[in-house]
């Protein structure tokens, strides 16, 4: 449909598309951010609101605390206490005290003297009386509260208690009043519980619910559409009700409640189904309460945000947007529909061969410009079009060249690396390992690429045999390379030393390979450095030597596990090492294996980690029980499972024989060498 709409419709339709892209997201965006502010104004309104309720509840009980510490600072107060038998220090003492109940607001006071348990106490309602009303009893949970305060030597606390004794709810600001090294007693007013709330809520507004809350989350008072009502404390807690019942996520609820008492906000809000319809709740703690300040807000009954202003913006968003569509249209249409189509006509007259066509080559503009660079291009194409068809024969031949050299050099690569393996599988025993009787054994030879830099020996002797794995520095063509030097240096070694001797036989390989590479000039351009692992077995004996340079012998029956740890130093590396030979006397099916480093430092797993020791040797001990070959084959699948998708990193070579067998009856065991590297298809068996 494209195809059939000019430019002058596109350069319509184009604006006109791109006003409404641009309206529909402005609108969008325009109503969540009206949401946002309206949310934000909510949310800040409950964070004021609380902090406001709470400086309320805060100021009064300040103001009395203040004044019951005066109260238990007076000097005549220590000095009646301590004498409370002296009249005349009685009489004033009244006589002050009369004053403070005039001032506390809940217009009493109590004087507790604690040598006798005495309580003396004065009201505007009561006839004033200078004797006990009645003595603390340590055994009445009633009285608890006073022992509890003396216990715990605060100066000061505040309650909120219902007295049977004195018949009154008060909130109650209690102050300890301590002699030289004494305690003397204890002073304190109380304010009115009913008025100190009412006051606090005398401006509730619409839509706004607040509860006050003590340290049980038991609901205290209540103001909530304009009506305000105090829980009477007199009634037994199971009376009182909570809040569970009207919010939906009371843990949620609860949780706030906490954070709000142990964390360093002083009102925390969230949103919270309240009632069944939506509300921003917001908490706050007052500490020398106890108690909490829990308000929900109905955000649609508050207007916070006045909207009266939003449909003469919307119109003139609108109006000026339409205006802007109007002038960019006629401006393309001006500037670049009509050149354009005079520049189309023209360039339709070139395609058909009329090159005395009159461009628009007048313009000091970017048409001008193109009217000018098409002329040139109809000049230049034809000459353009004959040389690149030339260059392309020339390159297509060149090409052609380089592929035909390019196959022929694989070609002779793929036929050494061919030549490569072959010979080095040669100088593999594997059939000197089939042919030892009594031996149970499986290997795994597995080299990185076409050839690698891992082998294994072995040297039947007759009243034993010598069997080991040589790791050389490097992998590939070198590495295989350092395999036939490391053969022949064995070789040698043990027809100099003898096969009983491993440790003999890695130092005699040492300074042999040292001789051959290194020479007298030490240079560090060559690293023939080899890791090597060496075990000669009695035939009639259940006794192994082994000797090793950095490579470990593991033998384990599946529930133990030793390891003969090889000579920290590799073959020819740096300075030469020194090893020695361990001996272990093994019983009938304990399995000895030997690995090189590429089994363990294979990468896989979800973290691509190497397999690693702690796991080779959990797999050593869970598949102890089978044969040699079963073990190969089961550790190959471990490995295999455990690498999933990684490369392999470097060639594995793994050897796992049993000295003596499990059963007297002779085994025609295999050795499994199962071959990957860059000919994945022809594993062989022998």
């Amino acid at each position: 449909m494209s195809r059939h709409l000019g430019l002058r419709v596109k350069s319509l339709l184009v604006p006109l598309l791109s006003f409404l892209m641009a309206l529909v997201p402005m609108v969008w965006i325009g109503m969540h951010a009206l949401q946002d502010l309206e949310r934000h104004f909510v949310q800040r309104y409950a964070e004021q609101y609380s902090r406001l309720h709470l400086q309320r509840m805060l100021t009064p009980l300040s103001r009395e605390l203040a004044l019951a510490k005066r109260f238990g600072d007076m000097a005549v107060t220590r000095e009646w206490l301590a004498d409370i038998d002296n009249q005349e220090l009685k009489a004033r003492f009244f006589r002050e005290a009369e004053g403070f109940r005039q001032q506390f607001d809940g217009d009493d006071y109590y004087v507790v003297h604690h040598q006798t348990g005495q309580l003396y106490y004065n009201d505007g309602r009561l006839e004033e009386s200078r004797d006990p009303r009645y003595s603390l009893d340590a055994d009445s949970d009633e009285d608890a509260w006073y022992f509890r305060a003396m216990d715990s030597g605060a100066p000061f606390g505040v309650q909120v208690a219902y007295s049977r004794a004195l018949n009154t709810t008060r909130v109650w600001v209690n102050v300890r009043v301590d002699g030289v090294d004494q305690p003397l007693g204890m002073v304190g007013g109380g304010l009115n519980f009913q008025h100190l709330l009412a006051s606090s809520f005398d401006d509730q507004s619409q839509g706004v619910s607040s509860y006050v809350l003590d340290q049980q989350g038991l609901v205290m008072a209540t103001a909530e559409g304009g009506d305000f009502q105090a829980t009477d404390l007199s009634r037994d807690a199971g009376e009182m009700k909570t809040l569970s019942p009207l919010v939906e996520d009371a843990d949620a609820l609860q949780q706030m409640l906490t954070q709000a008492r142990d964390g360093d906000e002083d009102v925390i809000n969230s949103t919270l189904v309240w009632g069944g319809d939506e509300r921003e709740v917001a908490v706050s703690y007052l500490p020398e309460l106890d108690w909490w300040l829990v308000s929900a807000i109905d955000p649609y009954a508050m207007q916070l945000l006045e909207k009266r202003w939003l449909m003469p913006l919307l119109v003139a968003l609108l109006s000026g947007l339409a205006i802007m569509l109007v002038a960019v249209v006629f401006t393309l249409q001006r500037l670049i529909v009509g050149p354009v189509q005079r520049l189309s006509r023209s360039a339709q007259a070139l395609a058909r061969g009329q090159y005395d066509v009159e461009l628009d080559s007048d313009r000091g503009d970017e048409i001008g410009d193109l009217s000018r660079d098409f002329q040139r291009m109809a000049d230049q194409v034809m000459a353009h079009t004959d040389e690149l068809e030339e260059r392309i024969r020339h390159r297509t031949a060149a090409l052609e060249s380089a592929n035909h050299q390019m196959s022929e050099a694989k070609r002779q690569i793929d036929d050494s690396l061919e030549c490569a393996r072959a010979l080095q599988q040669a100088i593999l025993p594997r059939r000197d390992l089939t042919q030892c009787a009594g031996l149970h054994h499986g290997v795994l030879w597995n080299p990185r690429d076409a050839v690698g830099g891992d082998i294994f020996v072995f040297r039947n002797a007759g009243h034993g045999y010598l069997l080991g794995v040589i790791d050389c520095a490097g992998h590939g063509v070198p590495g295989a390379l350092m395999t036939m030097l490391a053969r022949a240096a064995f070789d040698n070694s043990v027809n100099q030393v003898g096969p009983e001797d491993p440790a003999a036989i890695l130092t005699e390989m040492d300074r042999r390979i040292r001789r051959t590479l290194l020479g007298e000039t030490e240079s560090e351009a060559v690293t023939p450095h080899m890791d090597v692992g060496l075990v000669w077995v009695e035939a009639d004996e259940r006794r192994l030597t082994y000797a090793g340079a950095k490579l470990d012998l593991y033998v384990t029956d599946g529930s133990q596990l030793q390891v003969l740890a090889g000579g920290r130093r590799a073959l020819a590396y740096k300075r030469p090492g020194e090893y020695r030979n361990q001996t272990l006397e093994v019983a009938p099916g304990w399995s000895c294996t030997l690995c090189s480093d590429g089994f363990l430092d294979q990468a896989g797993g979800k973290d691509g980690f190497g397999f690693g020791k702690r796991r080779f040797e959990a797999m050593l001990m869970t598949h102890a029980a089978l044969t040699p070959s079963a073990q190969v084959a089961a550790f190959l699948q471990e490995l295999e499972h455990f690498q999933g998708d990684q490369r392999q990193r470097d060639d594995i070579t793994l050897l796992c024989f049993q000295p003596v067998a499990a059963t007297s009856e002779p085994s025609a065991e295999a050795t499994t060498h199962i071959s990957h590297g860059l000919d994945e298809d022809t594993p062989w068996t022998s």
